[in-house]
């Protein structure tokens, strides 16, 4: 029994290695991919926009010649300058006037603001005739215009040695690139393979589990029929260990059910959550398939997010089975997790309230949530090395990506606060989906948006369901909202489920209308 439980042991450390490989190589495959990307895109356009800034220079730098050459000297500037300045003057001084009659009530503000127009009208001709005085026109000489040609042709000499340059440069650059590229199809091939292998090793464990546990499943059966025959225990101690057994065998049949299909992905058996003599939750059964939209109604105080708090380990649960398929495809148990082993595993949540970090940027915010994405380590932080350098470029292009998607990029770069608080929602929707998540669990989504923000979020959820093949998992009140994009429904009252199935066949349930609008018969 001992040799047995030892083998089991490491069996179960070899297969936790794998998983731990795997998302290492899952990670370094994400993260070269992006830094393919990047590359590939400052390639493409870092020359254009050197050369483009050269030309920029140059034309600025040219500018005053060209003028000068048109015929347009220091003087006439300057004349242009300060006639330009008389101008403005004299227009405050006409709006001022014209305030002042309006307040007075002014019986001749017409004939007077005609009169005021006129003087000013001959103002500015004894103006500019003083001024032309000052700063006549100067022409030029064939020596001035050699001059400025010979600096003309200086300047498309230093842009054109600029331009070439910067051409050799970046043919170096684009050198590099290319030896990267070479290197970097063959590092994905190898690791691609090496992580195919690791699947495919984690998917036998799987099967192999199946037939080991049977042999356990006929152990416990023997156990609880001779606990069952203990007549020396008292009621409370069989009760006890009899319970314990059977929540063991209950766990090896909800997770042989889980590797039997594969289309599984989250499975809830008799799930019970109970605060002292409070049943929040009673016995819930159900399971949510991959790739689908699933909700979870009921009326209020039923135990919804109860059951959220209880997936997600901020409560561990009283009694029952969740078992999940990860994002390794591997089955685990997730009482055995912590809250913070959610990301990892593949789950992504929203809470009811926006739980934003206000201080920072929207797309800072999605950085933070992509920390479970990092390939760098805690010194390449401290001492901010190339490779941190790059892949907080990666991650940048990544959550910008994810905004545009959403269609809230123009918000990127804005604090959350003062935004509308159907943006907000868009913002968690995308923070969640910077982690890369297999199921994200949605605890009413459209609490607090009015009609029309509702109709974008459903098209949001259905598109994220749909683009990036999400399994969604969600809790609201909003029935039209349910109703609409749900593949599938669980109702619940008081702890317990009262209905499960299609959006139809839950409007049609009488438990669930029982439960929503009260029991309508006349006894």
């Amino acid at each position: 029994m001992a040799q047995n439980k030892l083998k089991a042991y490491v069996e179960q450390l070899k297969i936790g290695s794998y998983v731990k490989t795997h998302r290492k190589l899952t990670l370094r495959l994400n993260y070269r991919k992006g830094l393919a990307d990047e590359l590939q895109q400052d390639d493409d356009i870092a020359l254009t926009k050197k050369l483009q800034t050269i030309e920029s220079y140059y034309l600025e730098e040219i500018e005053v010649y060209e003028k000068r050459l048109k015929g347009i000297t220091k003087a006439d500037e300057k004349r242009e300058r300060v006639i330009t300045s008389f101008d403005m003057r004299q227009y405050w001084q006409k709006r001022k006037y014209q305030t002042t009659l309006k307040r007075q009530n002014h019986p001749d503000f017409e004939k007077l603001m005609e009169s005021f127009t006129q003087q000013q009208a001959q103002d500015r001709e004894a103006f500019i005739e003083k001024v032309t005085l000052k700063y006549p026109h100067q022409e030029l000489t064939e020596q001035d215009i050699a001059e400025l040609n010979k600096s003309i042709k200086k300047r498309q000499k230093i842009r054109d040695q600029r331009i070439d340059n910067t051409n050799a440069q970046h043919e170096k650059k684009h050198q590099r690139y290319l030896k990267f590229v070479e290197k970097n199809i063959v590092y994905i091939n190898k690791q691609e393979k090496r992580a195919a292998d690791i699947s495919k090793a984690i998917e036998t464990y799987n099967q192999e589990k199946l037939t080991k546990d049977q042999m356990r499943v006929n152990i416990l059966k023997e156990r609880i029929q001779s606990v069952n025959q203990l007549s020396r225990l008292s009621v409370k101690a069989k009760s006890k260990k009899l319970e314990k057994l059977i929540e063991q065998l209950s766990l090896i049949e909800i997770t042989h059910e889980t590797i039997k299909d594969p289309s599984i992905h989250l499975n809830i058996s008799n799930l019970k959550m109970f605060f002292g003599g409070v049943k929040a939750v009673n016995d819930l059964t159900f399971h949510v398939k991959k790739g689908e939209i699933f909700g979870l109604i009921g009326p209020n105080g039923a135990g919804k997010t109860t059951v959220f708090n209880c997936l997600t380990q901020f409560y561990k649960a009283t009694s029952g089975q969740m078992v999940f398929r990860n994002k390794e495809d591997k089955i685990v148990d997730l009482y055995q997790r912590k809250t913070h082993d959610m990301i990892t595993e593949g789950i992504a949540r929203s809470f009811q309230n926006v739980e934003l970090i206000w201080e920072l940027t929207v797309l800072d915010n999605l950085l933070v949530a992509s920390h479970s994405l990092l390939v760098t380590n805690y010194l390449d932080h401290m001492t901010h090395t190339k490779k941190l350098a790059r892949e907080e470029s990666v991650l940048r292009t990544k959550g910008m990506q994810v905004l545009k998607n959403l269609g809230i990029e123009s918000y990127a770069f804005r604090s959350p606060y003062g935004l509308p608080y159907g943006i907000l929602k868009k913002v968690e929707l995308a923070r969640t989906l910077m982690t890369d998540p297999s199921l994200i669990i949605l605890d009413e989504p459209a609490a607090g948006l009015n009609d029309a923000e509702t109709k974008d979020l459903a098209k949001m959820i259905k598109k994220i369901n749909k683009d990036y093949g999400i399994t969604i998992f969600l809790v609201e009140h909003d029935m039209g909202l349910v109703m609409s994009i749900c593949d599938r429904v669980c109702a619940i009252s008081f702890g317990r489920m009262i209905g499960l199935g299609t959006p139809k066949e839950i409007q049609e349930n009488p438990e669930v209308r029982k439960a929503y609008l009260g029991d309508d018969s006349d006894a």
